[in-house]
């Protein structure tokens, strides 16, 4: 996906520097330094978010893009408008968690390049439909290709021949080797979502299945994201922020907040509504751009709050932290919040024939104002 983000990570290295909280160097490993009160409570919250926030959310999305994998296996080999529409639900249902899962692109999704091959966006459209043309591509051939360009992989890729002005694509339209694309599509895809669930959980904390599918691809994750996050210890090749410390592990966490709340208003929503780039529309072919930038907004809620799902600040979680802190920073965050996904469900559907609708430009406003509570939130880590 392209990136364009306001409040990038890196910033936090600045931030942390200054504050006395610079990451420990290698010669520091063996040192034992006695945590603060404050160190503890926000390290408990940090393994928190692994546990209750990453790991659930990346097993999920694992899990309904396999059963998504199954729907197209079995529209390849009867194509109806039946399979079809089992295959579009089960692409809404897996992308929901993956659209709450970018609340925390921190660590494995972008080091390990796995975000390009799920999510990238516009699709090359030019270049997919040359090589749909070409009838000789063999289902390895399409493979390559696929695995060998992020122009063509993930979700919208898939969504690109299932999906039709917002509707369930005729079954009678869809050609052998838009079939051959699609099952290449969602086999990258179910791969690179096994990959993060591993890189987070740890390749023993996954399902046999999975971990058969990853050793058979060589793809066994070398390192274990959310260890090195609980530990507050670096990742070798970490360009985004510092996690060699409690506070610049817990900063990371916000900073993470407010680059998608800033992708979704200024990129998702302001790219389009102001002029800049009119192509740059999510899920242009399912009409489900609304949904996506709801469900980014709420992926953010529930991991202020701790937990998938949940409707309040669970007790170890950064929400919970904020408001023990500062319940005037809490509530101006809480109250962002609402008024951010109402913005967004005020919208005209679909975004694609209606983005220059100036409740677009009220929506990308109200991301922008919880952008400034987070900042506020953020900044109540210092105290």
């Amino acid at each position: 996906m392209k990136k364009f983000f306001k409040f990038p990570l890196l910033m936090a290295v600045a931030v942390l520097t200054t504050l006395g909280f610079a990451s420990c160097d290698d010669d520091d490993d063996d040192k034992v330094t006695e945590l603060t009160e404050q160190e503890k409570r926000l390290q408990t919250i940090n393994e928190a978010y692994v546990d209750e926030v990453i790991v659930p959310t990346y097993k999920m999305l694992s899990d309904e893009s396999a059963l998504l994998e199954d729907a197209v296996a079995d529209l390849s080999k009867d194509i109806t408008d039946a399979n079809v529409a089992k295959a579009c639900e089960l692409w809404k249902t897996s992308r929901k968690y993956w659209e709450w899962s970018e609340a925390f692109l921190i660590g494995a999704a972008g080091i390990e390049g796995i975000d390009p091959h799920i999510d990238t966006w516009p699709l090359n459209r030019v270049t997919l439909q040359k090589d749909l043309l070409d009838t000789n591509l063999s289902q390895e051939q399409m493979k390559v290709k696929i695995e060998g360009s992020d122009m063509l992989a993930g979700f919208h890729g898939l969504e690109y021949i299932i999906f039709r002005e917002g509707k369930n694509r005729p079954a009678a339209d869809i050609t052998p080797i838009e079939m051959r694309y699609a099952v290449a599509v969602v086999e990258d895809l179910v791969l690179s979502c096994y990959r993060l669930e591993a890189y987070w959980a740890g390749i023993d904390n996954v399902s046999g299945e999975k971990k058969s599918l990853l050793t058979e691809e060589n793809q066994i994750p070398d390192i274990n994201y959310g260890e090195h996050f609980k530990k507050a210890q670096k990742v070798a090749g970490m360009e985004e922020g510092d996690w060699g410390s409690i506070f610049g592990v817990s900063e990371n966490l916000i900073f993470g907040f407010m680059d998608i709340v800033d992708e979704v208003g200024n990129a998702k929503i302001g790219s389009a509504f102001t002029g800049e780039d009119p192509e740059y529309i999510e899920s242009p072919h399912a009409y489900n751009s609304i949904q996506d930038f709801e469900d980014n907004i709420q992926g953010v809620r529930y991991a202020y709050f701790g937990k998938m799902e949940a409707t309040s600040a669970q007790s170890n979680s950064i929400g919970a932290y904020i408001k023990e802190m500062d319940a005037t920073a809490d509530k101006a965050v809480l109250d962002a919040f609402d008024n951010a996904i109402a913005k967004i469900k005020a919208m005209p559907k679909p975004f694609v024939l209606n983005f220059t609708d100036p409740r677009a430009g009220e929506a990308i406003e109200a991301c922008d104002d919880l952008n400034t509570a987070l900042i506020a939130a953020q900044k109540v880590l210092r105290k």
